[in-house]
Order: structure tokens, then sequence, then C-alpha cells
């Protein structure tokens, strides 16, 4: 009796975490995508992070705030007042490509950042890919490859090794070898 007690937890404990984690609807993904199409050639132009937070207006309409340029590796984006909006998520690019940088998947930080404002994140990359940092989840999950948004110049497929389409935070933090 105990054997089959502890064989149903184990089978109830791995059917919870095997559980689908739903994406973000395609009214997010749209509007996330319309952001980055908007600062994405700056970005890649001056060879910085731009970066905001997305949200619902009073009204149930998604809104972001205006992009605030960062460093080549990092931004920071001003809170909004919550009058205007109950965010939802981050924003940020990852700039021109650079060999220097792992700049093809959200970071550790980036993801910990979400995760730690219990936000999820938008993170478009150099090669064009866009990425969904699902902060609940704590997994960065690849919503379009390479060139679906605008692409840097100097992006080099493969440079960054091979890319998977889904990253828990370990695996971030193993990648980027911390």
């Amino acid at each position: 009796m105990r054997a089959f007690a502890l064989a149903t937890a184990l089978l109830v404990a791995a059917g919870v975490q095997a559980q689908h984690v739903p994406d973000p609807s395609w009214e997010e993904i749209d509007f996330a995508k319309s952001v980055f199409l908007e600062i994405q050639d700056r970005s890649i132009a001056k060879r910085r992070e731009y970066c905001g937070y997305i949200g619902r207006d009073a009204t149930g309409a998604l809104v972001a705030t205006e992009a605030v340029p960062g460093t080549m590796a990092s931004c920071l984006p001003v809170w909004p007042p919550s009058a205007e909006m109950e965010v939802i998520a981050s924003y940020h690019t990852h700039g021109a490509f650079d060999l220097g940088y792992f700049n093809e998947i959200p970071s550790d930080i980036d993801l910990e950042g979400d995760i730690s404002l219990g936000i999820d994140g938008w993170i478009a990359t150099p090669g064009g890919r866009l990425w969904f940092n699902d902060g609940k989840a704590g997994e960065a999950r690849l919503i379009c490859g390479v060139a679906c948004l605008p692409v840097s110049p100097e992006f080099y497929k493969g440079a960054n090794g091979h890319i998977a389409k889904r990253y828990a935070l370990d695996d971030l933090i193993a990648k980027m070898g911390r």
C-alpha cells in the first residue's frame, strides 16, 4: 500500500510539473512585434539597448512606455505611474550584433529581472529573433526565429552556437557561464 501511495504521489507531482505553460496571446505577440519594429533599427544603428514596459491602460488596451536608451549591454527602463498602465511585461532590444556578447538569447539577468518584478518580458535580438520571458514559469521561449524582426548587418548566424527554443533559468545561467 505504501508503494502505491508513493507511486501515486510521484505521478501526481510529475503531472503537475508537466503541465503546459500557455504562450502569450496573439494580441500580445503582435503588440510586442510592433514595439520592436519601431526601435530595432535605431537600436542596431546606435549599438545600444532600448527598453521599456508594456501594460494595459484603464480601457484594457495594450500600451507601451517610450523606449529608453541604455548602453551596449544593459538598459534601465522607467517604471510608469499606475494611472497610466498596469505593467504586464518589460521589453528591450539587444542592440547590434557583437561577437563579444552572447546576444541571441535572453540572459539569465534578463529573466531574473522579470521574475523578481513578477512580470513577463520581451527581447529582440540582433538576429531578429523575438523571445518571451515567462516570469511565472521562469523560462524564456522563442516566439519567432531569425529575421522575424529587423536584423543587424553584422549578424552571423551560428556564432552563438545552437539556439534552443526554450531555456529555463538554470539553462541560461549555464549557457552564460555563470
